[in-house]
């Protein structure tokens, strides 16, 4: 079977199961177990040996279970670059590459060409040191996680993208283990809300509960970053914090008076999405 009939055949398979975009996720199951550009199954004649449709019917069958993409690929791309993921660990989003950009731009606003020390919190599959590392030449990055399963994978992803010099990683939950302080603190959080949890696309419940939900409210782990931060981040440092869609309101309550709000980012939807925050 050619692989253009392959991918008709099975995508009304996966709609039916309520999956969107299914003919997206085929394509890209198709072009990771060919080893190809997904460009290329529409330029080129490509026959499917059985061997190749038992592989790929046995991710479908996943993939109809709600399994994440990622999971079934064992990889994925942020900002530009490939990591290794695997089930347990968190997927990163592309509205987190927005805090990797803003945290860029700051760097070369404020800081450039000096060299800074960025700390990243709940580092995961260590994306966003890593791609911080690869922009920014002068810097040094901390990634830090309570997940020994995600540093195994960060551990990996930094020798893939080779930044072994730049960055180095650490168990830690949230500041327990630091002792220095940083130019920069990033992080992208768990701020899901115990409510919110129950409502969300079950490939996203496949995930680490522990990546996602930030207590009842969802702002437990935003409000302990926002106090630690005091005594981690140098004077005219900046804390860049992802954060849920509706939380800003919220987080201004609890900042603490010698953290100034520098500026609010919106994502793709218009959302605030990325708050900044600078120590005075």
């Amino acid at each position: 079977m050619d692989a253009l009939t392959f991918l008709k055949k099975t995508e009304k398979e996966l709609q039916k199961k309520g999956i969107s975009s299914p003919r997206i996720e085929l394509e890209i199951l198709l072009s990771h177990i060919l080893g190809i550009e997904r460009y290329k199954i529409y330029i080129e004649k490509i026959f499917l040996s059985e061997k190749i449709q038992k592989k790929l019917l046995k991710l479908i069958e996943e993939r109809k279970k709600r399994i994440p993409t990622a999971y079934l690929t064992k990889k994925i791309y942020f900002y530009d670059c490939e990591f290794i993921i695997e089930k347990g660990v968190f997927i990163p989003r592309p509205e987190t590459e927005l805090l990797v950009e803003k945290t860029i731009n700051l760097y070369k606003e404020y800081f450039y060409p000096k060299k800074v020390k960025i700390l990243d919190i709940g580092t995961g599959c260590g994306n966003i040191a890593i791609t911080l590392a690869k922009n920014i030449d002068n810097c040094l990055v901390t990634g830090i996680d309570f997940s020994k399963k995600s540093l195994k994978i960060a551990h990996r992803n930094v020798f893939l993208n080779n930044v072994e010099k730049k960055v180095n990683l650490l168990f830690s939950n949230i500041f327990s283990e630091i002792k220095e302080k940083f130019e920069i603190i990033v992080s992208n959080p768990p701020y899901v809300s115990e409510n919110e949890y129950k409502k969300l696309e079950k490939e996203i419940t496949k995930e680490p509960k522990r990546a996602l939900i930030g207590g009842k409210d969802g702002l437990k782990i935003i409000e302990k970053i926002l106090k630690g931060s005091l005594y981690h981040l140098k004077k005219n440092g900046f804390l860049i914090i992802e954060i849920g869609y509706n939380q800003a309101p919220k987080i201004r309550k609890f900042v603490p008076p010698e953290l100034k709000l520098f500026s609010i980012e919106k994502d793709f939807s218009s959302f605030e999405r990325i708050m900044v925050f600078k120590k005075i």
